[in-house]
């Protein structure tokens, strides 16, 4: 890997995922500022690797992955990246904590942090921005009564200063990232696989039939979603994810059951976890 595509920009709780996953590596990094413009230049072969936010522990999945994965892209997951998100409080150089009035940040970074603003300046102005990133820019043209919710990372690449740490007012903030690439992964131990299904119609029981196919098997289901199949109301697809790899013999003898039991089956991947914690 010369060079990884990630959800920018430069600061993003993505672009420090990036950075744990590459470690010391010489991998240029490269920012997107959209996900669907992200998403289309790995399908597009402009990008060879890209990296996105699929799932969030408080907010749940990121639903235009899914549906970009879904149908609008042939892509595989090489590998899933999960990471604590740790928000904090940023000034500009030499802000004080007490003149804070205006908090400007993403929605949902805005969202988690609330109760612990609250209580660490009083009544504030919540400011939305497209990114936590965005917000690091933002406040630095601005007087000093404004601080930004963001990343450790937007801080030092901005010259700016961490009024308060880890200000999330639920510790449990985790976010799962995942490398696509229009390639296939090697299979490796201690896999997991992502697929995408649309049960046969008008067939009552088909989704504990399909269940039934791990369960019998001893296969462990991490995950279980359903999304609009964007064809008929009350039609929908859904997301699996086990644990095991889609090469393995029980996992392609499940895979066979499971396409006479489907309209659509599409295997996203199988891949490795890699899980960086708090430094």
């Amino acid at each position: 890997m010369k060079r990884l595509a990630y959800l920018g920009p430069r600061g993003t709780f993505t672009n420090e995922a990036a950075k744990k996953f590459i470690g010391n590596k010489d991998v240029e990094l490269i920012p997107h500022c959209e996900i669907r413009t992200l998403v289309e230049a790995v399908a597009n072969q402009q990008e060879k690797y890209g990296l996105v936010p699929i799932e969030n522990s408080l907010e749940g999945s990121v639903n235009i992955i899914l549906d970009l994965l879904a149908h609008k892209v042939d892509l595989k997951i090489q590998a899933e990246i999960l990471m604590p998100i740790n928000h904090n409080l940023i000034g500009c150089s030499g802000a004080d904590l007490s003149l804070i009035e205006k908090v400007v940040s993403h929605r949902q970074a805005l969202a988690q942090c609330r109760d612990n603003l609250k209580e660490l300046i009083g009544d504030f102005d919540a400011v939305n921005s497209d990114s936590t990133a965005q917000a690091a820019h933002i406040i630095q043209q601005k007087e000093a009564s404004w601080g930004a919710v963001g990343s450790r990372l937007v801080a030092e690449l901005n010259g700016l200063d961490i009024l308060a740490s880890n200000i999330q007012d639920n510790e449990s903030n985790w976010t799962r990232f995942v490398l696509l690439s229009e390639q296939d992964s090697k299979q490796t131990e201690n896999s997991k696989t992502s697929l995408v299904c649309s049960p046969v119609k008008n067939r009552p029981g088909i989704l504990y039939e399909i269940l039934k196919l791990f369960a019998i098997q001893n296969i462990n289901l991490t995950k279980i979603e359903s999304r609009p199949a964007r064809k008929t109301l009350g039609e929908y697809i859904f997301f699996i994810d086990f644990e095991g790899d889609r090469r393995d013999e029980t996992v392609k003898e499940i895979l066979k059951e499971l396409e006479k039991k489907t309209l659509m089956l599409k295997i996203l991947g199988s891949y490795r976890q890699f899980k960086f914690n708090e430094e």
